[in-house]
């Protein structure tokens, strides 16, 4: 089974890189297992579990939230 690591929820064509995909694999089938391969579901499940995650994946969703609310101003 593969896993579809969160990526811009609008933006479905942008796949995650290698890195943010290694970050946030534990938690994703720790989290959020019931919802792949849905990257939308993923990212909502990883979002509203923030607090759980781990470090390195909390910096991946962060990240992506944070570039993506840059681009939609623009």
């Amino acid at each position: 089974m593969t896993a579809v690591i969160p990526g811009p929820v609008n933006a479905r064509d942008q796949t995650p890189t290698a890195e943010e995909k290694e970050a946030c694999m534990e938690d994703v089938f720790r989290l959020c297992s019931s919802y792949i391969p849905d990257r939308a579901a993923i990212t909502a499940c990883l979002r509203s579990k923030q607090a759980n995650l781990s470090q390195q994946c909390r910096h991946v969703i962060s990240v992506r939230d944070t570039g993506k609310k840059s681009s939609e101003s623009k």
